[in-house]
């Protein structure tokens, strides 16, 4: 299964970079190749630093989704003179590595820490993951990958439960005539983080429960 998302999350690293540079997306592909590569060098330091300190086994397959997700979620930056994206990218791969060891139970996390990563820097810093990976044209692929991994790890209760809620929570926050409807379901399908989350982090073995009923709940919560 880890093996599987790190292929499918290292395919939406390089599909976003090629329309980069075809002006497809909105990005530098030579910073999004950048900051993905600063977000990997710092993740793989600071997770070595943890478990050596706290003398806890390693997944490395593990350590490189966490830095792809992030990298995925976290827009790239502008130009090299961005110091102050450098500096936010360098504090949430920290955090994400650091919630691995500090926020576990038999050295074991009990939190998604790229979740954990970003909702810290969102409060200590102000600044947060964009989601930038979560576009109409990027879609196809996320839908693509995901239902592999989710047929992978036979998790379709999960994740459906997820999504009909997420749609159902838009609806109703949003709803203001029956004709908005079809628009509202689609953009927070294809305009939003919805599938993304679903597919990679809400799937991840270590924080999720053991039966099909929780796990149910849990998607929907």
């Amino acid at each position: 299964m880890y093996r599987l998302v790190l292929y499918f999350l290292f395919s939406l690293v390089i599909i976003a970079s090629i329309f980069s540079y075809l002006s497809i997306l909105h990005y530098d592909p030579s910073m999004l190749l950048l900051s993905t590569a600063i977000i990997l060098l710092v993740c793989f330091v600071v997770n070595w630093i943890f478990s050596k300190a706290f003398n806890a086994p390693t997944n490395n397959e593990s350590l490189y989704i966490t830095a792809l997700i992030l990298a995925l979620i976290v827009s790239p930056p502008e130009s090299f003179n961005d110091l102050s994206y450098f500096f936010f990218i360098l504090w949430v791969a920290i955090w994400a590595m650091a919630s691995k060891y500090i926020i576990a139970i038999g050295k074991k996390h009990i939190f998604n820490p790229v979740a954990v990563a970003v909702v810290i820097t969102a409060f200590s810093i102000n600044q947060s993951a964009s989601w930038w990976i979560s576009t109409a044209v990027m879609t196809p692929f996320i839908l693509a990958g995901g239902l592999l991994i989710v047929r992978k790890i036979r998790r379709f209760d999960m994740v459906l439960s997820f999504i009909c809620v997420s749609i159902l929570g838009t609806v109703v926050s949003h709803f203001s005539g029956i004709s908005q409807l079809p628009q509202l379901i689609w953009d927070s399908l294809v305009s939003s983080p919805t599938l993304f989350f679903a597919f990679v982090m809400l799937t991840e073995p270590l924080t999720t429960p053991p039966t099909k009923n929780l796990r149910m709940y849990y998607g929907a919560i």
